[in-house]
């Protein structure tokens, strides 16, 4: 069951994870721009205070997507939606792209 969760939410985060590309600033390259960084709950959060409009919009409309689509995940496999939170993290994590910022003990940490 938790190979079929990870290949689920593998397509989710290649798929549907790139929510907010109608913003002036996509996921990929906020990230990449280290504005964006991904926590170990499966979201993403701005790395510095007091972030843009656009990069506030842009983490709330991603965070929105993700945990509609973790919370699928969860009732289809009754399963914790915690529990799904941290499988999609992991894996979130294995694809980060060298210089993204990941969010480990509380702190931001270049990957």
């Amino acid at each position: 069951m938790k190979k079929f969760i990870q290949t689920t939410l593998m397509a989710a985060i290649i798929t549907g994870f790139a929510i907010g590309s109608a913003f002036a600033m996509d996921l990929s390259s906020a990230k990449s721009s280290g504005l964006i960084g991904e926590k170990p709950n499966g979201l993403v959060e701005a790395t510095l205070p007091n972030p843009s409009a656009d990069i506030t919009d842009l983490v709330n409309t991603t965070n929105a997507g993700r945990l509609d689509v973790y919370k699928q995940m969860a009732d289809k496999q009754a399963i914790p939606l915690k529990e799904v939170q941290a499988i999609a993290a992991q894996k979130i994590y294995d694809l980060a792209q060298p210089g993204e910022f990941l969010m480990k003990n509380g702190k931001w940490v270049k990957k």
